[in-house]
């Protein structure tokens, strides 16, 4: 299988990591947005920060009851956008890495890509369940084989090459300065947040009519 970034050819590159919440708020109406504009999403597995949680620190102190304030907002943003898709977000501060699933995704992405955003959605709702650990090659591997891909050969190639490839992809988008997750490459620009959404599609139009403010 050829690996490689795609994103000099891709219309839309995105980059998504699925322990990060806004990743998964983001991947459904990313997915419509595609399948508005007729393109193929490149996506691309990335790493990024686990979500802070609340410090334990109690007290008056201005900046830690700043931090508090800040992710407890943020944990409600995450509750009122979920229940609006009806998703299930569980344990918002989990942490540990995802190379299993990161590899899964490059693997799915040659071996069946017609499936590949299928095997996006039921492997993040898997995380945020709580029904998967990330980690768990053999546990991915129902889902590879799942969604149209070789699971045997899967549990073969991430005992083997697949590191290497997840690191040379990783390797590439530094090079590129890129970085986050949910964050979009398009028209030669990089956004940063499902909320450059409306954005992102002016730009996928031609930039007809008024941007979005």
């Amino acid at each position: 299988m050829s690996h490689d970034d795609r994103i000099d050819e891709a219309t839309l590159t995105v980059l998504m990591d699925a322990r990060q919440p806004f990743a998964y708020l983001a991947l459904g109406p990313t997915i419509e947005l595609g399948r508005r504009q007729g393109l193929e999403v490149n996506w691309l597995p990335a790493s990024v920060s686990p979500l802070r949680p609340p410090p334990e620190i109690e007290g008056n102190d201005r900046s830690v009851a700043h931090r508090r304030n800040r992710s407890r907002m943020i944990a409600r943003e995450i509750a009122v956008y979920a229940e609006a898709q009806g998703l299930t977000l569980r344990e918002y501060y989990r942490e540990g890495g995802w190379s299993a699933l990161a590899q899964g995704i490059l693997f799915v992405r040659e071996q069946a890509p017609v499936a590949l955003e299928a095997f996006l959605q039921a492997t993040f709702a898997a995380y945020w369940a709580v029904e998967l650990d990330p980690e768990d090659v053999g546990a991915v591997a129902k889902f590879v084989g799942g969604h149209g891909a070789d699971a045997a050969a899967f549990v073969e190639w991430a005992s083997n090459d697949g590191p290497a490839v997840a690191d040379r992809i990783a390797d590439s988008l530094r090079t590129r300065g890129l970085s986050g997750a949910p964050a979009y490459l398009v028209a030669g620009e990089y956004f940063q947040g499902r909320q450059h959404q409306p954005m992102i599609e002016w730009l996928l139009e031609g930039q007809e009519g008024p941007g979005p403010i």
